[in-house]
């Protein structure tokens, strides 16, 4: 669709941007489908029900675990619905960069997972129980690199997505603000991909050390998005003064 200024004047304004996507479209509706079926797969791989307390006391264990998974997925389809909103575009690119998205969420899961249950296990000293199996320190590095490249990729995907909606600016009749918040989201996606990609070289490359410790790079991420993200800031600050 393409839009005028007449046509957005009485759409939703939220975070600086009119809301052209309020309309659900097909590849949105699927999309919600995808990430609800990839919060299924978390909850089945908490085991079957239990059968007695002890079982019962077990499962409420692991309860830790599978809430950081699913607060991870749901940040994730958050940000993308968010997108939507903002723009309605169901153009052939922005479908393939959704269809992408949904099948590195897919296949993400399950390390997703894995991780956040040796993590919790760690950290509580074997207090929060894992099933999955590890013999040294070795793996886990590559469980953390092989995290890192599908938060990498999903963050590829989310700046590609926003990459597109600067791309199709006449046809969405993005103002001079919309335009400098979807440039700062560009960055902000593009930091985060970094941090990733790094933290998965990180575990490869020291596999045999202290790789499995690769992880605490993620703590650099908020400076690496002040930074890149800094100049645009002030533009968006000049922008609404």
């Amino acid at each position: 669709m393409i839009w005028t200024e007449q046509s957005l004047s009485s759409l939703t304004v939220k975070d600086g941007f009119r809301m052209r996507g309020e309309n659900m479209t097909r590849i949105e509706v699927f999309s919600d489908a995808a990430f609800a079926f990839a919060v299924t797969m978390l909850v089945i791989s908490l085991s079957t029900i239990p059968q007695n307390f002890g079982e019962l006391i077990a499962a409420v264990f692991r309860i830790p675990s599978f809430a950081a998974s699913f607060a991870i997925m749901m940040l994730i389809w958050i940000t993308h619905r968010r997108w939507c909103e903002r723009f309605g575009l169901d153009d052939g690119v922005s479908t393939f960069l959704t269809l992408a998205l949904i099948f590195v969420v897919l296949i993400y899961v399950y390390p997703l997972k894995l991780l956040m249950d040796l993590m919790f296990y760690a950290f509580s000293q074997r207090w929060f129980p894992t099933d999955f199996q590890v013999s040294d320190t070795s793996q886990v590095a590559l469980i953390v690199a092989i995290f890192s490249v599908g938060f990498f990729l999903i963050a590829l995907i989310q700046s590609g997505l926003y990459l597109r909606a600067m791309s199709r600016n006449d046809d969405l009749c993005l103002n001079p603000l919309e335009q400098l918040l979807v440039r700062k989201e560009v960055f902000v996606w593009l930091a985060l991909s970094t941090s990733a990609l790094l933290v998965a070289l990180m575990a490869v490359a020291f596999k045999a050390s202290i790789g499995y410790l690769a992880g605490i790079g993620y703590s650099l991420t908020p400076v690496i998005i002040f930074f890149a993200t800094r100049p645009t800031r002030r533009a968006i600050q000049a922008k609404e003064l």
